[in-house]
């Protein structure tokens, strides 16, 4: 086995675990993994050397001293990059899936049914997101299979670049508390996840200003970053958990505390999940207060 694999999985083996160099042995061979006693040591010495371990003698009480191992905050980073990468794979395998599952039961395809149920074929919806993934194309496309005498705006940083044409499709540069719209001039838009909780009110306000008096507001997130859950998580709610915290890109806020939110500005607060998506939606404008 190359040296740099052994490294990765003696990472993998030990979180915050402190060891010795005999209990690495033992675990490797428990997995069918023969190597030297000498050649681990070795390892073990490089890895301590490279920043990735950190080690100190204890006395033995019969015998001779021995060394204690654990994980430094460089060794401890590297695993999580470990995993990290793991889960990235395993999500764009699972993104995949999700996209070729047949219309009846396709999750983004539903989604988009729902919310295109509630406006005129022929309306104007601004979709809203700082990123754009395969999920973000299959959710664009199927508003337009749905509805393809709407005009759709996506609304994303200038610093974007999205190589996507569709016949009712306009880009604008925009963010989430800065939508380059008219107010009241979309009867649906809808919002990819959400910012953080400080900026989320401001956020609020802009989409509010830009929905028509009958149109509606719909966030649609992972429902992971709106439920407490219950451990163990499915691979699906952990793969959604660990992304959000590892990237920083969201955030755990009450489902209750969110339409409280959307309560303040629109009448009709409405919630509803899909699998591992909540969809909230808001309508009825609290028109005074624009």
């Amino acid at each position: 086995m190359r040296t740099e694999n052994l490294k990765r999985i003696i990472l993998k083996m030990f979180g915050s675990r402190e060891f010795y160099g005999y209990e690495v042995h033992r675990e490797l061979a428990s997995t069918k993994i023969e190597i030297g006693i000498s050649r681990l040591y070795r390892v073990l010495t490089e890895m301590s050397r490279d920043g990735l371990l950190e080690g100190q003698w204890e006395k033995g009480q019969l015998g001779p001293r021995k060394r204690m191992y654990r994980l430094s905050q460089k060794g401890k980073k590297q695993r999580k990059k470990i995993l990290s990468d793991a889960i990235a794979t395993v999500h764009e395998f699972y993104s995949e899936y999700l996209l070729t599952l047949p219309a009846r039961v396709n999750v983004i395809t539903s989604i988009c049914r729902l919310l295109s149920s509630k406006i005129d074929r022929k309306g104007e919806i601004a979709f809203i997101s700082p990123t754009y993934s395969t999920i973000h194309e299959k959710i664009l496309h199927d508003l337009h299979d749905e509805m393809p005498e709407a005009k759709i705006y996506f609304v994303k940083p200038a610093s974007l670049s999205v190589d996507l044409k569709l016949d009712n499709l306009w880009f604008l540069n925009g963010t989430y508390d800065n939508i380059p719209l008219r107010d009241g001039y979309v009867d649906l838009a809808i919002v990819a996840e959400a910012p953080e909780k400080d900026s989320l009110e401001k956020s609020l306000r802009e989409w509010y200003r830009v929905v028509s008096e009958g149109g509606t507001l719909a966030i649609v997130m992972p429902t992971i970053l709106v439920r407490e859950y219950d451990d163990p998580l499915s691979i699906g709610d952990f793969i959604e958990k660990y992304e959000h915290e590892v990237s920083e890109k969201g955030y755990y806020m009450e489902a209750q505390a969110l339409k409280a939110l959307l309560g303040k500005l629109f009448h009709e607060v409405k919630e509803k999940q899909i699998v591992h998506i909540t969809i909230f939606s808001a309508s009825k404008p609290h028109l005074p207060h624009r």
